[in-house]
């Protein structure tokens, strides 16, 4: 029987092998002229705290030494809740382009948020334009990153 101790260890190292891709994959972005920022920064900062969340994970599963807990799999409602999560994180890979990042991510709390936590409507499209906002001046007015506006070019 698969016990949760054997899934932590897992789930630890293959957080940090995905980590440890996004590093090497961070090293080949370009600089562009008149960034402020190293456009690798960001990718290589969630490298790394995906490396040190895996090894927390893996250290917390290695030095468990309690009963076996077995893992305990999702029933119908969880797994309507994993592939919910999928489609809408696939939606929100192939929208980010096109309608852009602040919008497509503000869409993806709300729809996201509604769904997961039944909340009112009115909360979850709070949550998803205050997160949009807050997307939008801290990475692209406050670290000037290069994010797609998609959209949002045209109020440019």
């Amino acid at each position: 029987m698969r016990t949760l101790r054997s899934a932590d260890l897992m789930t630890g190292a293959l957080t940090i092998v995905i980590g440890m891709v996004t590093l090497v994959a961070s090293r080949s972005i370009k600089a562009m002229a008149g960034e402020s920022l190293d456009p690798r920064t960001l990718p290589a900062m969630v490298g790394w705290a995906m490396v040190l969340c895996g090894a927390g994970i893996m250290y917390n599963g290695w030095r468990y030494r309690g009963d076996r807990v077995p893992v305990q799999w999702p029933d119908r409602a969880g797994q309507r809740r994993l592939v919910a999560t999928a489609i809408l994180l696939f939606a929100y890979v192939i929208l980010i382009e096109p309608v852009g990042f602040p919008i497509v991510t503000a869409a993806f709390v709300a729809a996201h948020s509604w769904y997961l936590g039944r909340y009112r409507l009115w909360v979850t499209l709070l949550a998803g334009g205050a997160t949009g906002v807050i997307v939008y001046y801290v990475f692209m007015e406050f670290l000037e990153l290069t994010f797609p506006l998609g959209l949002l070019e045209y109020l440019h």
